[in-house]
């Protein structure tokens, strides 16, 4: 795929991250993290329109129903952070003791 060369702005802190984590390419990180981007949006367009049509075909979601799978995308979410989150706990480490 060709490659165009850009200019952007990101945190301190964050690319003193990933050198620290032993990135390779600061540019092949960014250029994963902005293609996970993009999926994503592209995934919460082609959701929206599923919803638009739904509505359409059989009415608006009562407020308690879209309550109720807000409360389970936030689990959900939580959830999902939790299990990608790169820091091991004390009991995660290799033959750590747990920290007090």
């Amino acid at each position: 795929m060709a490659k165009r060369k850009i200019t952007v702005t990101v945190d301190e802190d964050l690319v003193d991250a990933v050198r620290t984590l032993g990135a390779g390419s600061l540019s092949g990180v960014v250029n994963a993290a902005l293609a996970q981007e993009v999926d994503r949006r592209a995934r919460a367009a082609a959701l929206e329109r599923l919803l638009a049509e739904w509505d359409a075909r059989f009415g608006p979601v009562s407020d308690g129903a879209a309550a109720a799978a807000r409360h389970a995308f936030d689990d959900l979410d939580a959830t999902a952070a939790a299990a990608t989150d790169p820091t091991p706990g004390p009991r995660a480490r290799h033959g750590a003791a747990p920290v007090a």
